[in-house]
């Protein structure tokens, strides 16, 4: 049986990745939503640009992740080729929030 026919049933995958999805944009929303309501909040330096426009585009791609996965009519055949997109979003939404404030730290 080759990959293309191979069908999933979305609805088991569907639960634990809204789940993963909603803690990790509540956190990043979180810090994000703190530390701009800050009084002395400012971009200050590139260690600050990176974390913002890192967290933003990660939280972007990771409300993409999240409205590909709640998405109610997805053809048969088309299921494990939509959850492997899905889940790659997913992953770069993890890798590009939590990679550039790493990577902010090192600045």
């Amino acid at each position: 049986m080759s990959q293309s026919t191979v069908n999933i049933d979305l609805k088991d995958y569907r639960q634990p990745m809204v789940t993963s999805l909603g803690v990790i944009l509540g956190f990043l929303v979180g810090f994000l939503g703190q530390w701009v309501t800050e009084d002395n909040f400012a971009l200050k330096n590139l260690s600050d640009y990176i974390v913002f426009f890192g967290c933003f585009l990660g939280a972007f791609l990771l409300f993409l992740a999240l409205f590909k996965m709640l998405k109610p009519n997805i053809a048969a055949e088309h299921t494990l080729t939509h959850y492997r997109r899905t889940v790659l979003l997913y992953a770069m939404g993890v890798v590009v929030a939590f990679g550039s404030i790493l990577i902010s730290a090192f600045l």
